[in-house]
């Protein structure tokens, strides 16, 4: 994918090692690296809070000294600033390298990332920096899209790990065969999240997702999560 399309960067699906029947898809950020404790790090040297009122960040990061909301494009301007410095701002999730040390022994790992992917080269140098050396693709396509394509050449057991509910409800849509498993490192919004596809693992800590994965990789997981 590296060239190919402006929007993505990474390796080819067609390229990626294929050791394993069974795969696991992984989102980045809340569930390999930590995303909105930086954040909010960040925010504070902006003058601004961001409050769990609801389930976005639109209305609810605001100025401390005047109370009013923070805009959409500073918004921006603030993730931006984040990804540039991720390498120093962002860590990983408690638990996660020693949980795929052990699953990468039963299951190949690929990382799949909405992170814009201008910064694929920092993203890269810090999993790589954390012991985390899985194929990484960052794109702004549908995850659906891209999870499908793997799927076309993975034959065992599928899983789609991600925190926001609407990505796991693309992936149900695209590949219905693929077992879900939400998964959210801050525990700040979880009394706001949506509704989750039917039959979604959730999982608290790697600890939970760790069994879960393993579960789905070992064909013990029951229905998948996407069997009406």
């Amino acid at each position: 994918m590296t060239g190919s399309k402006a929007t993505t960067r990474g390796p080819r699906v067609a390229d990626l090692p294929c050791r394993h029947g069974a795969l696991l898809v992984l989102d980045v950020d809340e569930v390999v690296l930590h995303f909105i404790a930086p954040f909010c790090e960040l925010l504070e040297e902006y003058g601004a809070r961001l409050h769990f009122d609801s389930f976005r960040l639109t209305g609810n990061v605001r100025s401390i000294a005047t109370g009013s909301a923070l805009t959409g494009h500073e918004l921006d301007g603030v993730t931006e600033r984040l990804y540039a410095e991720q390498e120093q701002r962002q860590k990983p999730v408690e638990g996660v390298g020693e949980a795929l040390a052990r699953l990468s022994a039963e299951a190949d790992i690929v990382f799949l990332t909405a992170m814009t992917p201008a910064f694929f080269d920092e993203r890269r140098r810090l999993l790589d920096a954390a012991g985390l050396p899985y194929p990484m693709i960052a794109t702004e396509r549908s995850k659906g899209g891209v999870v499908a394509e793997l799927a076309e050449r993975w034959q065992g057991p599928i899983a789609f790990a991600d925190d926001l509910p609407p990505n796991l409800e693309g992936v149900r849509r695209s590949v219905p065969a693929v077992h879900l498993v939400h998964l959210m490192a801050n525990a700040d919004f979880r009394p706001h999240l949506p509704a989750m596809p039917k039959r979604t693992l959730q999982a608290s800590d790697w600890g939970e997702a760790e069994g879960a994965l393993r579960r789905i990789v070992r064909g013990d997981a029951g229905p998948n999560a996407q069997v009406p």
